[in-house]
């Protein structure tokens, strides 16, 4: 892709505009496998009422493709690709400072009735915790979501942003 707006073909600036006006089913940006993986992992933390554990990973699978569905559409998705890369990224301060900002946004936006309010929050802070700490530079999100016991989630969001600590 060219780097600048003005050097775009028709082409392209189509396929920008099908990226942003995509439909529901391809408003999200983790692949299955990912998405599969990080509900095993947030399966740990958090205890859905009343539900076996098949059901549970199941249901936070649908907690994800929300989270992940939030994400794409409050972050360019040239953003959001900065996971996948370890060359290119954020810095810490930029980190903390997003990972506040979009876990509010989220928690306004985002409601899960069948969950508990605390299993909630701590789905949200988990996903846009990992998602954002992967966006930094010299990290991308296979070694995030690897090291994802390490990953504090505070109770209260007064240091939410150690979240994206090393």
């Amino acid at each position: 892709m060219t780097t600048k707006v003005a050097d775009l073909t028709p082409d392209e600036f189509v396929a920008l505009l099908d990226d942003f006006y995509a439909e529901p089913i391809k408003r999200q940006k983790m692949s299955q496998e990912e998405i599969k993986d990080l509900a095993i992992r947030l399966n740990e933390r958090i205890d859905v009422p009343f539900i076996k554990e098949s059901g549970e990973e199941k249901i936070l699978i649908k907690v994800i493709l929300k989270i992940d569905t939030f994400l794409y559409d409050h972050l360019p998705n040239e953003f959001y690709d900065l996971i996948r890369s370890t060359d290119h990224g954020i810095s810490k301060k930029e980190a903390k400072r997003l990972v506040r900002r979009l876990t509010r946004l989220a928690n306004d936006k985002i409601d899960i009735p069948y969950l508990p309010e605390m299993a909630e929050h701590i789905a949200i802070k988990f996903v846009i915790g990992m998602v954002v700490k992967a966006a930094r530079k010299k990290l991308n999100f296979d070694d995030v979501r690897a090291k994802s016991t390490e990953m504090l989630i505070p109770e209260s969001d007064e240091n939410i942003e150690d979240m994206v600590d090393d």
